[in-house]
């Protein structure tokens, strides 16, 4: 059943905003049809005695919980492996791992080769910071599955990420047994590449969908990205709406989170987006 998550970091700015305490934001929320929220993994740990009571108060669960890791440089595994046992605690079934980048130098060389997807598959076959994070991801991987949890990648809006190109992400989806992707609508145009095409093509591996959606800005003029601005889902210039259909026909049954970080006004941005996506709510 596709269900409403939303940042729980959206949720605090909201309380910095507009002076509501964090239970007032979270039931505002509910109302929306929000039944979810997506969690960083170190600030529930650091917060869980506080968090995770408010969370039932206010009848929400954690969707998906995501962490930064430098699976590239970094072999000990033990933080992951204890973030999945925690995701498990909570009957959270999905992780999001930013799991590494590389050199200034490698990023670029990937960069540079990215747009077909054999030139793609010989440059990460013989970088060694992606193979480190093949063998991280790949162990991980079957450790969460035995605790019945899902690890993912996203198209991440980072330039030295090798994980932010549609080829790239293929080719971890193709490597990593057991790996799967969320898609995060709005980060290709980041890489100014066309996120109807990598939908398309990594739409197998599927698991969880960041509703991110981009307004457009008129010193941006590339060829799929027109900016990179903040906006409510459904309000900007991405096709989310052919994008939630297409998935819907495909009978995704996973979360549609809102996305839309530093928003001016988060209760409102909150509120707007939420409306959009309830037309594909299947609650």
């Amino acid at each position: 059943m596709r269900k409403l998550s939303v940042f729980y970091e959206h949720i605090l700015q909201a309380c910095e905003q507009s002076g509501k305490t964090i239970p007032e934001v979270l039931a505002f929320c509910r109302e929306q049809g929000i039944s979810a929220v997506e969690m960083n993994y170190s600030l529930f740990t650091s917060e869980k005695e506080v968090i995770a009571p408010m969370l039932s108060n206010a009848g929400l669960v954690i969707s998906c919980m995501h962490e930064t890791f430098d699976f590239s440089h970094d072999t000990d595994l033990g933080r992951a492996q204890q973030m999945l046992d925690t995701a498990a605690s909570q009957q959270v079934s999905r992780v999001l791992f930013v799991a590494g980048a590389l050199e200034t130098a490698e990023a670029a060389e990937l960069a540079a080769c990215s747009s077909t997807y054999e030139a793609t598959s010989t440059f990460m076959a013989e970088n060694k910071s992606i193979q480190n994070m093949v063998h991280a991801l790949s162990s991980l991987a079957e450790y969460a599955a035995l605790r019945g949890v899902s690890i993912t990648l996203e198209d991440f809006d980072g330039f030295l990420q090798p994980f932010a190109r549609t080829y790239p992400l293929l080719w971890f989806m193709e490597h990593v047994p057991g790996l799967r992707y969320t898609l995060d609508i709005g980060n290709f145009a980041f890489s100014d590449e066309d996120v109807s095409y990598a939908a398309w093509l990594l739409k197998d591996y599927i698991v969880h969908v960041h509703c991110k959606d981009r307004a457009e800005s008129p010193l941006v003029h590339g060829r799929f990205c027109r900016g990179l601005g903040q906006t409510p889902a459904g309000t900007g210039y991405l096709p989310m709406a052919k994008l939630l259909t297409d998935l819907e026909a495909c009978d995704y049954d996973g979360y549609l989170a809102i996305e839309h970080f530093d928003a001016p006004d988060q209760l409102s941005f909150i509120e707007q987006s939420a409306a959009f996506l309830r037309q594909w709510v299947s609650e």
